[in-house]
Protein backbone atom coordinates (compact mmCIF):
# COMPACT_ATOMS: atom_id res chain seq x y z
CA UNK A 1 0.00 0.00 0.00
CA UNK A 2 2.57 2.34 1.16
CA UNK A 3 4.68 1.42 -2.38
CA UNK A 4 1.39 2.24 -4.66
CA UNK A 5 0.87 5.75 -2.50
CA UNK A 6 4.06 6.18 -3.60
CA UNK A 7 3.67 5.65 -7.05
CA UNK A 8 0.78 7.55 -6.94
CA UNK A 9 2.28 10.63 -5.95
CA UNK A 10 4.96 10.44 -8.39
CA UNK A 11 2.59 10.08 -11.41
CA UNK A 12 0.83 13.26 -9.47
CA UNK A 13 4.23 15.21 -9.45
CA UNK A 14 5.19 14.07 -12.71
CA UNK A 15 2.04 15.66 -14.66
CA UNK A 16 2.27 18.70 -13.10
CA UNK A 17 5.97 19.11 -14.06
CA UNK A 18 4.86 18.36 -17.51
CA UNK A 19 2.03 20.88 -17.47
CA UNK A 20 4.27 23.65 -16.44
CA UNK A 21 6.67 22.72 -18.87
CA UNK A 22 4.76 23.64 -21.92
CA UNK A 23 3.92 27.00 -23.41
CA UNK A 24 -0.07 28.07 -22.59
CA UNK A 25 -2.34 28.24 -25.80
CA UNK A 26 -5.17 30.02 -24.06
CA UNK A 27 -5.49 33.67 -22.87
CA UNK A 28 -7.28 35.81 -19.94
CA UNK A 29 -9.52 38.48 -19.77
CA UNK A 30 -9.56 40.20 -16.42
CA UNK A 31 -11.27 43.95 -15.21
CA UNK A 32 -12.95 45.49 -12.51
CA UNK A 33 -16.48 46.27 -12.49
CA UNK A 34 -17.26 49.72 -10.55
CA UNK A 35 -20.27 51.96 -10.36
CA UNK A 36 -20.87 55.59 -11.84
CA UNK A 37 -19.32 56.77 -8.60
CA UNK A 38 -16.33 54.15 -9.13
CA UNK A 39 -17.30 51.94 -6.22
CA UNK A 40 -16.36 48.53 -6.84
CA UNK A 41 -19.68 46.24 -7.13
CA UNK A 42 -19.24 42.71 -5.56
CA UNK A 43 -21.04 39.83 -6.68
CA UNK A 44 -22.11 41.00 -10.30
CA UNK A 45 -22.13 37.73 -12.48
CA UNK A 46 -19.90 37.74 -15.36
CA UNK A 47 -19.95 35.23 -18.35
CA UNK A 48 -17.99 35.34 -21.50
CA UNK A 49 -19.44 33.56 -24.34
CA UNK A 50 -17.35 32.05 -27.29
CA UNK A 51 -19.10 33.14 -30.48
CA UNK A 52 -17.98 30.32 -32.34
CA UNK A 53 -18.10 27.37 -30.34
CA UNK A 54 -20.94 28.45 -27.60
CA UNK A 55 -18.94 27.79 -24.55
CA UNK A 56 -19.50 29.67 -21.71
CA UNK A 57 -17.42 31.03 -18.48
CA UNK A 58 -19.04 32.65 -15.49
CA UNK A 59 -17.04 34.03 -12.57
CA UNK A 60 -18.58 36.30 -9.95
CA UNK A 61 -16.55 39.76 -8.94
CA UNK A 62 -15.02 39.49 -5.22
CA UNK A 63 -15.07 41.83 -2.85
CA UNK A 64 -13.34 44.53 -4.61
CA UNK A 65 -15.41 44.02 -7.88
CA UNK A 66 -12.49 42.18 -10.23
CA UNK A 67 -12.68 39.46 -12.01
CA UNK A 68 -11.04 36.96 -13.89
CA UNK A 69 -11.32 34.92 -16.59
CA UNK A 70 -7.87 32.36 -16.63
CA UNK A 71 -8.20 29.97 -19.26
CA UNK A 72 -10.21 31.31 -22.94
CA UNK A 73 -9.27 29.25 -25.75
CA UNK A 74 -8.06 31.19 -28.87
CA UNK A 75 -11.32 32.68 -30.46
CA UNK A 76 -13.70 36.12 -30.91
CA UNK A 77 -15.41 36.51 -27.06
CA UNK A 78 -18.81 38.10 -25.45
CA UNK A 79 -18.43 39.35 -22.31
CA UNK A 80 -21.52 40.00 -20.28
CA UNK A 81 -22.03 41.13 -16.68
CA UNK A 82 -25.40 41.51 -15.00
CA UNK A 83 -26.27 42.36 -11.73
CA UNK A 84 -29.75 43.23 -10.20
CA UNK A 85 -30.28 46.84 -9.87
CA UNK A 86 -28.27 47.55 -13.10
CA UNK A 87 -28.43 47.93 -16.55
CA UNK A 88 -26.74 44.47 -18.31
CA UNK A 89 -23.26 45.30 -19.81
CA UNK A 90 -22.04 43.50 -23.00
CA UNK A 91 -19.15 43.26 -24.96
CA UNK A 92 -18.57 41.61 -28.36
CA UNK A 93 -15.90 41.54 -30.46
CA UNK A 94 -13.45 40.86 -28.01
CA UNK A 95 -10.17 38.77 -29.50
CA UNK A 96 -8.50 36.40 -27.68
CA UNK A 97 -4.65 35.04 -28.34
CA UNK A 98 -2.62 32.59 -27.64
CA UNK A 99 -0.95 33.83 -24.12
CA UNK A 100 -2.55 37.04 -24.17
CA UNK A 101 -3.66 39.54 -21.31
CA UNK A 102 -6.76 41.58 -21.95
CA UNK A 103 -8.33 43.77 -19.07
CA UNK A 104 -11.54 45.18 -19.91
CA UNK A 105 -13.37 47.08 -17.17
CA UNK A 106 -16.87 48.05 -16.98
CA UNK A 107 -18.81 50.92 -15.40
CA UNK A 108 -22.51 49.64 -14.97
CA UNK A 109 -25.44 52.00 -14.57
CA UNK A 110 -28.52 52.28 -12.30
CA UNK A 111 -31.32 50.61 -14.10
CA UNK A 112 -33.51 47.91 -14.83
CA UNK A 113 -32.29 44.38 -15.57
CA UNK A 114 -34.19 44.21 -19.32
CA UNK A 115 -31.90 47.71 -20.52
CA UNK A 116 -28.73 46.18 -21.77
CA UNK A 117 -25.49 48.78 -22.64
CA UNK A 118 -24.02 46.42 -25.93
CA UNK A 119 -20.37 47.39 -26.88
CA UNK A 120 -18.33 46.17 -29.78
CA UNK A 121 -15.02 45.82 -29.03
CA UNK A 122 -11.98 47.93 -30.37
CA UNK A 123 -10.10 45.97 -32.99
CA UNK A 124 -7.18 47.29 -31.34
CA UNK A 125 -6.34 45.67 -28.16
CA UNK A 126 -3.61 46.37 -26.20
CA UNK A 127 -2.03 44.20 -23.35
CA UNK A 128 -1.34 46.22 -20.46
CA UNK A 129 -1.18 43.41 -17.98
CA UNK A 130 1.94 41.75 -19.06
CA UNK A 131 5.27 42.95 -20.16
CA UNK A 132 6.12 40.77 -22.76
CA UNK A 133 6.82 41.61 -26.08
CA UNK A 134 5.33 39.79 -29.27
CA UNK A 135 3.16 39.43 -32.57
CA UNK A 136 0.12 37.74 -33.50
CA UNK A 137 -0.09 36.40 -37.34
CA UNK A 138 -3.81 35.28 -37.70
CA UNK A 139 -4.94 32.82 -39.86
CA UNK A 140 -6.17 35.39 -42.65
CA UNK A 141 -3.09 36.76 -43.13
CA UNK A 142 -1.29 33.77 -43.11
CA UNK A 143 -3.25 32.24 -46.45
CA UNK A 144 -3.56 35.94 -47.91
CA UNK A 145 0.29 35.68 -48.88
CA UNK A 146 2.09 34.07 -51.11
CA UNK A 147 4.08 31.42 -50.11
CA UNK A 148 6.23 29.24 -51.66
CA UNK A 149 6.03 26.02 -49.66
CA UNK A 150 3.32 27.56 -47.61
CA UNK A 151 4.99 27.34 -44.63
CA UNK A 152 4.51 29.85 -41.58
CA UNK A 153 7.90 29.62 -40.98
CA UNK A 154 8.73 31.74 -43.90
CA UNK A 155 6.73 34.71 -41.88
CA UNK A 156 8.90 35.00 -38.74
CA UNK A 157 10.49 37.90 -40.58
CA UNK A 158 7.28 39.99 -40.17
CA UNK A 159 7.96 40.53 -36.42
CA UNK A 160 10.67 43.65 -36.14
CA UNK A 161 13.75 42.57 -34.44
CA UNK A 162 13.38 39.11 -36.39
CA UNK A 163 15.96 38.97 -38.72
CA UNK A 164 15.88 36.12 -41.76
CA UNK A 165 19.13 35.44 -42.37
CA UNK A 166 20.45 31.77 -41.21
CA UNK A 167 22.96 28.93 -42.01
CA UNK A 168 26.37 31.22 -39.82
CA UNK A 169 28.17 29.29 -37.88
CA UNK A 170 25.11 27.60 -36.29
CA UNK A 171 24.43 25.28 -38.99
CA UNK A 172 21.00 25.42 -40.13
CA UNK A 173 19.30 22.46 -40.83
CA UNK A 174 18.56 21.27 -44.39
CA UNK A 175 15.03 21.56 -44.61
CA UNK A 176 11.61 19.73 -42.55
CA UNK A 177 8.48 18.75 -43.15
CA UNK A 178 8.92 18.40 -47.22
CA UNK A 179 12.33 20.70 -47.39
CA UNK A 180 10.53 23.71 -46.03
CA UNK A 181 11.99 26.74 -44.05
CA UNK A 182 12.84 25.31 -40.44
CA UNK A 183 12.84 28.83 -39.16
CA UNK A 184 16.50 29.46 -38.00
CA UNK A 185 16.37 32.91 -37.62
CA UNK A 186 18.05 35.37 -35.51
CA UNK A 187 15.60 37.25 -33.10
CA UNK A 188 17.44 40.56 -31.01
CA UNK A 189 20.68 39.10 -32.32
CA UNK A 190 20.24 36.05 -30.66
CA UNK A 191 21.73 32.64 -31.90
CA UNK A 192 19.42 31.06 -34.70
CA UNK A 193 19.60 27.74 -32.42
CA UNK A 194 18.13 29.56 -29.30
CA UNK A 195 14.75 29.76 -30.30
CA UNK A 196 11.46 27.73 -29.04
CA UNK A 197 8.98 25.97 -31.57
CA UNK A 198 5.58 25.12 -30.04
CA UNK A 199 2.32 23.62 -31.23
CA UNK A 200 -0.71 23.85 -29.42
CA UNK A 201 1.94 24.78 -26.32
CA UNK A 202 3.83 21.08 -26.93
CA UNK A 203 7.57 21.65 -27.98
CA UNK A 204 8.12 20.92 -31.24
CA UNK A 205 11.94 21.60 -31.96
CA UNK A 206 14.66 19.58 -34.02
CA UNK A 207 16.66 17.82 -31.93
CA UNK A 208 19.92 18.64 -34.07
CA UNK A 209 19.83 22.33 -35.58
CA UNK A 210 16.75 22.97 -32.85
CA UNK A 211 14.79 24.66 -35.92
CA UNK A 212 10.54 23.68 -36.21
CA UNK A 213 10.54 20.08 -36.81
CA UNK A 214 6.92 20.02 -37.10
CA UNK A 215 5.23 22.68 -39.60
CA UNK A 216 1.67 22.18 -39.76
CA UNK A 217 -0.93 22.68 -42.75
CA UNK A 218 -1.01 26.26 -43.50
CA UNK A 219 -4.70 25.91 -43.54
CA UNK A 220 -5.51 24.30 -40.05
CA UNK A 221 -3.16 27.07 -38.41
CA UNK A 222 -5.45 29.25 -35.87
CA UNK A 223 -2.87 32.03 -35.49
CA UNK A 224 1.02 31.61 -34.36
CA UNK A 225 2.61 34.08 -31.75
CA UNK A 226 6.08 35.52 -31.72
CA UNK A 227 7.13 36.72 -28.34
CA UNK A 228 10.48 38.58 -28.69
CA UNK A 229 11.58 40.08 -25.05
CA UNK A 230 10.27 39.41 -21.69
CA UNK A 231 8.86 36.40 -21.91
CA UNK A 232 7.02 34.61 -18.75
CA UNK A 233 8.95 31.79 -17.05
CA UNK A 234 7.56 29.16 -18.83
CA UNK A 235 10.01 29.68 -21.83
CA UNK A 236 12.90 28.88 -19.09
CA UNK A 237 14.37 26.49 -21.89
CA UNK A 238 15.37 28.90 -24.71
CA UNK A 239 17.05 32.13 -24.31
CA UNK A 240 15.97 33.57 -27.93
CA UNK A 241 12.08 33.85 -29.06
CA UNK A 242 9.55 32.06 -28.58
CA UNK A 243 7.33 30.83 -31.35
CA UNK A 244 4.05 29.04 -30.49
CA UNK A 245 1.31 28.24 -32.87
CA UNK A 246 -2.08 27.45 -32.62
CA UNK A 247 -4.15 25.01 -34.52
CA UNK A 248 -7.99 25.46 -35.56
CA UNK A 249 -10.51 23.73 -33.93
CA UNK A 250 -14.02 22.69 -34.63
CA UNK A 251 -17.17 25.17 -34.17
CA UNK A 252 -20.86 24.83 -33.90
CA UNK A 253 -21.11 25.12 -37.84
CA UNK A 254 -19.36 22.81 -40.44
CA UNK A 255 -16.71 24.00 -42.06
CA UNK A 256 -14.42 23.17 -44.89
CA UNK A 257 -12.04 23.93 -47.63
CA UNK A 258 -9.95 22.73 -50.17
CA UNK A 259 -6.85 23.90 -52.64
CA UNK A 260 -4.02 23.31 -54.97
CA UNK A 261 -1.53 25.62 -55.93
CA UNK A 262 0.64 24.36 -59.05
CA UNK A 263 3.67 25.07 -60.72
CA UNK A 264 4.30 23.89 -64.66
CA UNK A 265 7.12 23.78 -66.57
CA UNK A 266 4.76 24.86 -69.57
CA UNK A 267 4.80 28.36 -67.58
CA UNK A 268 8.07 28.71 -67.53
CA UNK A 269 11.41 30.15 -69.77
CA UNK A 270 14.39 28.26 -70.69
CA UNK A 271 17.49 28.50 -68.44
CA UNK A 272 19.55 31.06 -70.41
CA UNK A 273 22.38 29.17 -69.87
CA UNK A 274 21.02 25.58 -70.66
CA UNK A 275 20.10 23.98 -74.16
CA UNK A 276 17.10 22.34 -72.90
CA UNK A 277 14.31 23.79 -70.70
CA UNK A 278 14.85 21.43 -67.25
CA UNK A 279 11.11 20.23 -65.78
CA UNK A 280 9.36 21.88 -63.04
CA UNK A 281 6.32 21.07 -61.45
CA UNK A 282 4.57 21.38 -57.98
CA UNK A 283 1.36 20.53 -57.21
CA UNK A 284 0.21 21.50 -53.21
CA UNK A 285 -3.04 20.27 -52.52
CA UNK A 286 -5.10 19.62 -49.43
CA UNK A 287 -8.26 20.61 -47.50
CA UNK A 288 -9.59 21.08 -44.25
CA UNK A 289 -12.63 19.68 -42.24
CA UNK A 290 -14.30 20.81 -39.06
CA UNK A 291 -17.68 20.63 -36.80
CA UNK A 292 -19.29 19.98 -33.97
CA UNK A 293 -19.77 16.03 -32.68
CA UNK A 294 -21.93 17.69 -30.23
CA UNK A 295 -23.02 21.07 -30.33
CA UNK A 296 -21.60 23.50 -27.63
CA UNK A 297 -19.86 20.40 -25.88
CA UNK A 298 -17.43 18.61 -28.43
CA UNK A 299 -16.20 19.30 -31.59
CA UNK A 300 -13.62 18.11 -34.54
CA UNK A 301 -11.00 19.58 -36.80
CA UNK A 302 -9.34 17.63 -39.42
CA UNK A 303 -6.46 18.59 -42.30
CA UNK A 304 -4.45 17.51 -44.92
CA UNK A 305 -1.74 18.50 -47.43
CA UNK A 306 -0.07 16.60 -50.15
CA UNK A 307 3.07 18.11 -51.78
CA UNK A 308 3.97 16.95 -55.33
CA UNK A 309 7.28 17.98 -56.81
CA UNK A 310 9.61 17.40 -60.01
CA UNK A 311 12.32 19.59 -60.42
CA UNK A 312 14.78 19.01 -63.07
CA UNK A 313 16.95 22.52 -63.04
CA UNK A 314 20.40 22.64 -64.99
CA UNK A 315 23.06 20.99 -63.24
CA UNK A 316 26.68 21.68 -64.26
CA UNK A 317 29.44 19.24 -63.47
CA UNK A 318 33.63 19.08 -63.88
CA UNK A 319 33.77 16.59 -65.90
CA UNK A 320 37.15 14.01 -67.50
CA UNK A 321 38.25 15.65 -71.25
CA UNK A 322 38.95 13.34 -74.14
CA UNK A 323 42.32 12.76 -73.67
CA UNK A 324 41.83 11.90 -70.25
CA UNK A 325 39.50 9.13 -70.71
CA UNK A 326 41.95 7.89 -73.07
CA UNK A 327 44.85 7.93 -70.27
CA UNK A 328 46.38 10.98 -71.30
CA UNK A 329 46.69 12.90 -68.32
CA UNK A 330 48.75 16.02 -69.06
CA UNK A 331 46.74 17.96 -68.49
CA UNK A 332 46.17 17.38 -64.77
CA UNK A 333 49.86 16.22 -63.92
CA UNK A 334 50.70 18.56 -61.96
CA UNK A 335 48.65 17.24 -59.15
CA UNK A 336 50.98 14.42 -59.42
CA UNK A 337 53.94 15.53 -58.68
CA UNK A 338 55.16 16.35 -54.75
CA UNK A 339 58.62 18.07 -55.04
CA UNK A 340 58.86 18.77 -51.09
CA UNK A 341 61.54 16.30 -50.05
CA UNK A 342 60.47 16.47 -46.71
CA UNK A 343 57.41 14.86 -46.71
CA UNK A 344 57.61 11.47 -44.91
CA UNK A 345 55.01 10.31 -47.12
CA UNK A 346 55.16 11.26 -50.41
CA UNK A 347 52.36 10.09 -52.64
CA UNK A 348 54.07 10.50 -55.84
CA UNK A 349 56.55 7.66 -55.57
CA UNK A 350 55.71 3.66 -55.34
CA UNK A 351 54.93 3.41 -51.88
CA UNK A 352 55.86 -0.49 -51.59
CA UNK A 353 57.95 -3.32 -52.82
CA UNK A 354 54.18 -5.21 -53.28
CA UNK A 355 52.73 -2.79 -55.26
CA UNK A 356 56.12 -2.28 -57.62
CA UNK A 357 55.97 -5.74 -58.57
CA UNK A 358 52.16 -5.64 -59.18
CA UNK A 359 53.31 -2.61 -61.85
CA UNK A 360 55.77 -4.14 -63.28
CA UNK A 361 53.56 -7.23 -64.34
CA UNK A 362 50.89 -5.17 -65.94
CA UNK A 363 53.02 -2.79 -67.94
CA UNK A 364 55.74 -5.37 -69.34
CA UNK A 365 58.89 -3.08 -67.53
CA UNK A 366 60.50 -2.84 -64.47
CA UNK A 367 59.02 -1.05 -61.82
CA UNK A 368 61.08 -0.05 -58.55
CA UNK A 369 60.27 1.17 -54.76
CA UNK A 370 60.29 4.36 -54.19
CA UNK A 371 60.24 5.47 -57.89
CA UNK A 372 58.20 8.32 -59.15
CA UNK A 373 55.12 7.93 -61.16
CA UNK A 374 55.49 11.09 -62.69
CA UNK A 375 58.24 14.16 -63.00
CA UNK A 376 57.64 16.85 -65.30
CA UNK A 377 61.09 15.96 -67.00
CA UNK A 378 60.18 11.91 -67.52
CA UNK A 379 60.42 10.81 -71.08
CA UNK A 380 61.49 7.25 -70.40
CA UNK A 381 61.02 4.30 -68.01
CA UNK A 382 64.60 3.70 -67.29
CA UNK A 383 64.56 4.89 -63.77
CA UNK A 384 67.65 4.65 -61.01
CA UNK A 385 67.38 6.87 -57.62
CA UNK A 386 68.55 10.13 -58.52
CA UNK A 387 67.42 10.06 -62.04
CA UNK A 388 65.06 12.82 -63.45
CA UNK A 389 64.39 11.10 -66.80
CA UNK A 390 62.77 8.31 -65.62
CA UNK A 391 59.17 7.54 -63.95
CA UNK A 392 56.75 4.97 -64.10
CA UNK A 393 54.11 6.70 -66.83
CA UNK A 394 56.20 8.85 -68.83
CA UNK A 395 54.91 12.31 -70.09
CA UNK A 396 51.94 11.58 -67.77
CA UNK A 397 50.32 9.12 -70.26
CA UNK A 398 48.76 5.85 -68.72
CA UNK A 399 48.72 2.68 -70.71
CA UNK A 400 45.47 0.69 -70.26
CA UNK A 401 47.27 -2.20 -69.00
CA UNK A 402 47.80 -0.68 -65.86
CA UNK A 403 44.29 0.51 -65.24
CA UNK A 404 41.85 -1.62 -62.61
CA UNK A 405 39.20 -3.20 -64.10
CA UNK A 406 36.71 -2.11 -62.06
CA UNK A 407 38.05 1.36 -62.23
CA UNK A 408 37.99 1.01 -66.77
CA UNK A 409 34.24 -0.44 -66.18
CA UNK A 410 33.06 2.82 -64.09
CA UNK A 411 34.23 4.98 -67.14
CA UNK A 412 30.83 4.58 -69.16
CA UNK A 413 28.88 5.99 -66.80
CA UNK A 414 30.80 9.32 -66.72
CA UNK A 415 29.28 11.85 -69.17
CA UNK A 416 31.10 13.67 -72.51
CA UNK A 417 32.05 17.16 -71.79
CA UNK A 418 29.46 19.42 -73.63
CA UNK A 419 31.07 22.93 -72.49
CA UNK A 420 33.55 24.14 -70.92
CA UNK A 421 34.05 25.88 -67.49
CA UNK A 422 35.15 29.84 -66.90
CA UNK A 423 38.61 28.35 -66.88
CA UNK A 424 38.26 26.40 -70.20
CA UNK A 425 37.80 22.83 -68.35
CA UNK A 426 35.40 20.16 -69.70
CA UNK A 427 32.08 20.17 -68.21
CA UNK A 428 28.98 18.61 -68.44
CA UNK A 429 26.17 20.11 -68.38
CA UNK A 430 22.20 18.95 -68.14
CA UNK A 431 18.51 19.05 -67.29
CA UNK A 432 17.53 15.66 -67.50
CA UNK A 433 17.88 14.51 -64.42
CA UNK A 434 14.83 15.76 -61.89
CA UNK A 435 14.81 15.91 -58.04
CA UNK A 436 11.90 14.39 -56.61
CA UNK A 437 10.19 15.26 -54.01
CA UNK A 438 6.76 13.90 -51.79
CA UNK A 439 5.41 14.75 -48.73
CA UNK A 440 2.16 14.14 -46.94
CA UNK A 441 1.09 15.50 -43.83
CA UNK A 442 -2.06 15.19 -42.20
CA UNK A 443 -3.53 15.95 -38.49
CA UNK A 444 -7.10 16.06 -36.18
CA UNK A 445 -7.45 17.31 -33.43
CA UNK A 446 -10.74 16.91 -30.91
CA UNK A 447 -11.69 19.72 -28.39
CA UNK A 448 -14.13 18.85 -25.24
CA UNK A 449 -15.32 20.84 -22.43
CA UNK A 450 -16.17 18.46 -19.99
CA UNK A 451 -17.53 19.16 -15.94
CA UNK A 452 -13.64 18.44 -15.20
CA UNK A 453 -12.54 21.04 -17.57
CA UNK A 454 -11.74 21.81 -21.15
CA UNK A 455 -10.20 18.83 -22.71
CA UNK A 456 -8.04 18.49 -26.51
CA UNK A 457 -5.94 15.93 -27.98
CA UNK A 458 -4.08 16.78 -31.25
CA UNK A 459 -2.49 14.23 -33.65
CA UNK A 460 0.12 15.61 -36.56
CA UNK A 461 2.06 13.13 -38.54
CA UNK A 462 3.79 14.16 -41.33
CA UNK A 463 6.09 11.66 -43.61
CA UNK A 464 8.39 12.85 -46.87
CA UNK A 465 10.75 11.37 -49.57
CA UNK A 466 13.30 13.03 -51.80
CA UNK A 467 15.22 11.27 -54.49
CA UNK A 468 17.82 13.37 -55.44
CA UNK A 469 19.94 12.11 -58.81
CA UNK A 470 23.08 14.03 -57.82
CA UNK A 471 23.36 12.59 -54.57
CA UNK A 472 25.86 10.32 -55.33
CA UNK A 473 28.40 13.45 -56.64
CA UNK A 474 29.43 14.55 -60.09
CA UNK A 475 28.05 11.41 -61.80
CA UNK A 476 24.16 12.38 -62.73
CA UNK A 477 21.82 9.76 -62.53
CA UNK A 478 23.51 8.16 -58.83
CA UNK A 479 21.42 9.25 -56.49
CA UNK A 480 19.64 8.81 -53.02
CA UNK A 481 16.44 8.67 -51.36
CA UNK A 482 16.03 10.09 -48.15
CA UNK A 483 13.14 9.82 -46.04
CA UNK A 484 11.63 11.17 -42.70
CA UNK A 485 8.48 10.60 -40.85
CA UNK A 486 7.48 13.46 -37.80
CA UNK A 487 4.80 12.88 -35.40
CA UNK A 488 3.19 14.69 -32.48
CA UNK A 489 0.51 13.40 -30.00
CA UNK A 490 -0.74 16.24 -28.08
CA UNK A 491 -3.17 15.62 -24.96
CA UNK A 492 -4.11 18.30 -22.09
CA UNK A 493 -6.64 19.10 -19.72
CA UNK A 494 -7.18 22.50 -18.43
CA UNK A 495 -9.19 22.79 -15.46
CA UNK A 496 -10.18 25.45 -13.26
CA UNK A 497 -10.40 26.07 -9.15
CA UNK A 498 -12.87 27.50 -6.96
CA UNK A 499 -10.23 30.21 -6.28
CA UNK A 500 -9.78 30.75 -10.28
CA UNK A 501 -6.75 28.88 -10.13
CA UNK A 502 -5.75 27.30 -13.83
CA UNK A 503 -4.02 23.54 -13.70
CA UNK A 504 -3.10 22.50 -16.84
CA UNK A 505 -2.31 18.72 -17.12
CA UNK A 506 -0.25 17.83 -20.50
CA UNK A 507 1.65 15.45 -22.56
CA UNK A 508 3.12 15.25 -25.58
CA UNK A 509 5.17 13.26 -27.83
CA UNK A 510 6.94 14.13 -30.44
CA UNK A 511 9.35 12.11 -32.63
CA UNK A 512 11.36 13.64 -35.79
Amino acid sequence: MRYCNRLVFALILFFLTLGSAYAAITGTVSGTITDRTGAALPGVTVVALNQDTGIRQTVLTDSRGFYSFTALNVGSYTVTATQSGFESYQETGIKVNANSSLRIDVQMKVGGASVTLDVVSNNVQVETQTTQLGEVIESQKMTSVPLNGRSYTDLLALQPGVSPYSATTEGASSGVSGDLNPGNVSINGGREASNGFMVNGGDVNDGVNNGAAIIPNLDSISEFRIITNNFDAEYGNFSGGQVNVVTKNGTNLFHGSGFEFFRNTALDARNYYSPTRGEFKQNIYGGTVGGPIKKDKVFFFADFQGTNQTIGATQSFPVFSAADLSGNLADQAAGFYDPDPTDPNPAHLVSSTGLATDLSNRLGYTVSPSEPYYQPTCTSTSWSAGSSTGCVFPNAVIPKSAWDPAAAGTLKYIPASNGAGPDGSPYYATSAYSLTLSDYKEAARVDANTRYGSLFAYYFMDNDSVNNPYAGGSVPGFGGVTTSRAQMANLGLTTISKSNAVNTFRFTYMRS
